[in-house]
């Protein structure tokens, strides 16, 4: 510990209590994500297959496989953010002194977790009143269209939380390295 009270990798033992919890679902949907992933591969194969080999079509495969890379986005997203691999222009970040650096990524977090958390929230809304109204998706395979929005409201959640750690860190001088090491 340092005289702070701040752990060495940066964290605050307090935040050590949730956090580590909070990783372990950010960690299950990310293999839940590789699982699908390799699941959408393999239909798109057998599809293929069957198109190809046998003349005949599979019902449903495009459908759900469009479902399964939903998912795959909405469970991964927040992981992606721990690791800070997400999309960002390093041109115009690595051109900023270090202060205004970590002011801009404090701003930016605090944006992105006020969007995802408001998304969560209509997402909730939404996905609850399709679930009431039984509405269900006119395609080949006719599935609860909950189905496919229960997701976002999850995903969106997680990635909120996400970026309120990232403003957090940032505000607290953790460097990406020092955030990098714990996922």
């Amino acid at each position: 510990m340092s005289r702070s009270g701040e752990h060495p990798n940066g964290e605050h033992p307090r935040r050590r209590a949730w956090g580590r919890p909070f990783d372990v679902v950010l960690d299950a949907g990310a293999g839940l994500a590789a699982v699908l992933l390799l699941g959408v591969m393999l239909a798109t194969s057998i599809k293929v297959i069957f198109r190809y080999g046998f003349h005949e079509g599979l019902i449903g495969v495009d459908q759900i496989s469009g479902t399964m890379l939903l998912y795959i986005t909405f469970l991964g997203a927040a992981w992606v953010l721990r690791r800070e691999e997400h999309v960002s222009i390093d041109l115009l970040i690595t051109a900023l002194r270090p202060r205004a650096r970590r002011h801009l990524n404090v701003v930016t977090s605090i944006i992105g977790a006020v969007i995802c958390l408001l998304l969560a929230a209509y997402g909730t809304q939404e996905a609850f009143t399709s679930w009431q109204r039984g509405i269900r998706i006119a395609a080949e395979i006719e599935i609860p269209r909950v189905i496919n929005l229960a997701v976002i409201p999850l995903g969106c959640l997680c990635l909120g939380l996400q970026f309120l750690r990232r403003a957090w860190g940032h505000l607290h001088g953790a460097t990406p390295s020092q955030r990098r090491s714990r996922g």
